[in-house]
Formats: C-alpha cells, structure tokens, sequence
C-alpha cells in the first residue's frame, strides 16, 4: 500500500515539474507589436510659427466691357478655361450702329468717286480757260472733304467693331467662377461689376512675419508651410519689408507647389515656419515615436533582444515630421513609432514593417 501511494506521488511530481515550463510561459504577456524607425542625426533650423492665408495668384473681377443688356453671366462654381465666355453683353444696338455707319461709309465713297471725276474733268478744262482757278480749287477742296469724311467714317466702324468685342468678356486664365454679382437681362454701364473669377491652381500664401526676424527670411528660400495635417515646401517670391507700425510684421509673398493644389484651398488658415536662427546638427526621432506623459516625454528604444527601454527626452525644434530631441539616444537607434503607447519598461516587442503591420487597440490587447 505505502509502495503504491509512493509511487503515485512521484509521478505527480514528475508530471508536474514537466507542466512548470509551459504554465510559466503561458503566463508571461504576449509580444508587442510595433513598428520602428532610426534615429537620426540631421540639420535642424530653428523655426517660430506664424499664421497665413492662401491666396490665388490670379484673381479677377469680371467687368461690363460696354454698357448694355447682359445676356449671359457664368453661374458660380462653373469651372472655366483659359479663352472661356465668363460673361456677354446682347450686341443688337451695337450691330445697328455698325450697319448705319457702313451705309454713311458707301455714301462718302461715291460722293468721293463723284468728285474724283468732276476734278479729272475740270483739270482738263483748265489750258481751254472753261473752268476757272477757283472752281478748280473748290472741286478738290470738296474731294478732300468726302475722303476725309470717309476715313472718319471707318475709324468710327472700327470703334464699333472694338465695342463688339469688349461686349463679350473672356478669362485670360483657367479658373472657377466664385460669385455673380449680376444677372443676364439686366441693363448694366461699363465697367460695372459682374462677377469674380479666381485660379485655384496657382495658390501663394501671405503671412506676416515680425520684423525681427528679417535678416533671416530672404527671397527665393525654401520654407515649410504647415495645416494641422499636411505640410508643404513653399517658396519666398517676394517680400514687402517696410513694417507695419502696430503689428510691427512685415509681409511675406510664398509661392506653393503644385502638390497642394486641390488639397489646400483659397483662404484656408496655415502656419509657416519662419527660421530664426541658423541650422545645427541635432538627434531627432518621428514625432510618432514620442509618448507623452505628466512625467515628462520619452521614446521607446529597442534593443538588440527586441525588449523595450524607456528613455526620457527633451524636445527641441522640428523639421517637417521629425522633431530634434536630446537624451541618452545615439545616432541608429530603433525607436518604436507605432505601438508605443501600449509600450512597458522591459516589455518584449514583435517589429513588423509598415506595410504589414496593422496596429489597431484590439493588437495591443491580445
């Protein structure tokens, strides 16, 4: 009997001590998943923010080239190109005018015909004594007249003809009609309002910067133009440095890329980073990787056995989506970017690339 109850008791034990490595490993946490990114060692201009508008380089108010009846007006938001009908004016008086000046045009020609003839006729009369100095000189002053007439008469279709153009308003650059002042069936003088026609391909942004930092903002510099989800490298086009007494800022003319046409639009808010001292070499991390706590800020390294170790930083300036930090980093270290919110001192990470990682709150609990 005791033998048995020995027996049973070894193998309890021995069975137990073979189950020991698996509960110990089912009760350690899973991996977690993150992804990671270098540390960088790059040139970082210091930069101050200030706020700017975009604007369209080509804006334009659409004018009644002549007075009369609109017979069309381009509705808002009607997409236009460059040579496009934005607004026309009804031509029928100005046709009428055209085709009375034509008829006064045919009569000062055959007047002019006829007194041609009657100056031949009197010139060779002149040796006979039939026709005397006088009449001669009478005849060509009146021939003179009927040209003179009837090169006024062709200026003044000229005139006309140069009304029958203006009556029809064209855009000189491709754009978007942004509001219609008037309608057609209106009686509208020259030059008064119609409409507002702006690009929305060729977008500047005007910012005002302190006059203090003056000396550092020139002419053809690159400068990073910044919404609260995209930035942009624009470019300085021209400055208007006499400073505003108030405000004590001085205007900035930034011309942006074509890659922010259609994602920025004509008077959206942006901010540009404006550099205030010259560029020094600098550590600097995604902002991504840091995690922000009551504590201070710190980044996740990973080290070589793929386990997490906290290291607080202080945050310099920044430069697009990374940020200059100092702490005990070296130029190369894997820092985790995406999943280091869930992350532990010590705590043992999985690295996946970006494109087949799928961080989501349901990864970091598993």
């Amino acid at each position: 009997m005791r033998k048995t109850l020995f027996k049973t008791r070894t193998r309890t034990l021995m069975l137990m001590t073979a189950l020991a490595p698996c509960m110990a490993a089912a009760q350690q946490p899973p991996a977690k998943i993150v992804q990671v990114a270098e540390v960088l060692r790059i040139e970082v201009t210091p930069t101050v923010s200030v706020p700017g508008t975009i604007y369209s380089r080509n804006e334009v108010q659409i004018t009644a080239g002549v007075g009369g009846r609109l017979s069309m007006v381009a509705e808002p938001g009607t997409i236009i190109e460059k040579g496009d009908l934005v607004a026309s004016i009804d031509q029928e008086a100005l046709l009428l005018q055209r085709a009375e000046q034509e008829a006064l045009l045919e009569r000062a020609e055959i007047s002019l015909r006829q007194l041609e003839s009657q100056l031949r006729r009197q010139r060779e009369l002149a040796g006979s004594n039939l026709v005397s100095e006088f009449e001669l000189e009478q005849t060509e002053a009146n021939r003179d007249l009927a040209l003179s007439d009837a090169n006024i008469t062709r200026v003044r279709i000229r005139q006309i003809d140069e009304q029958i153009q203006r009556s029809e308003t064209r855009a000189n650059f491709s754009g978007v009609v942004v509001e219609r002042v008037r309608r057609e069936g209106e009686e509208v003088a020259r030059g008064e309002r119609l409409a507002r026609l702006t690009d929305l391909r060729n977008l500047e942004v005007r910012a005002f910067v302190p006059l203090k930092h003056l000396a550092r903002t020139m002419v053809g510099d690159s400068i990073q133009v910044n919404t609260s989800d995209t930035s942009h490298d624009g470019r300085i086009r021209a400055l208007v440095p006499t400073g505003d007494i108030r405000s004590q800022t001085f205007e900035a003319i930034i011309d942006l890329p074509e890659l922010a046409t259609g994602v920025w639009t004509v008077g959206q808010l942006v901010s540009v980073a404006v550099p205030i001292r010259s560029s020094e070499l600098s550590l600097t991390v995604p902002r991504d990787a840091l995690v922000l706590r009551q504590g201070g800020q710190f980044v996740y390294r990973i080290n070589d056995e793929n386990r997490a170790e906290r290291i607080l930083v202080e945050i310099g300036d920044s430069h697009g989506e990374l940020i200059a930090v100092a702490g005990a980093l070296d130029e190369g270290d894997r820092i985790a970017i995406r999943g280091a919110e869930s992350l532990s001192d010590g705590a043992e990470v999985r690295i996946v690339m970006p494109e087949t990682a799928s961080i989501t709150p349901a990864d970091d609990d598993v």
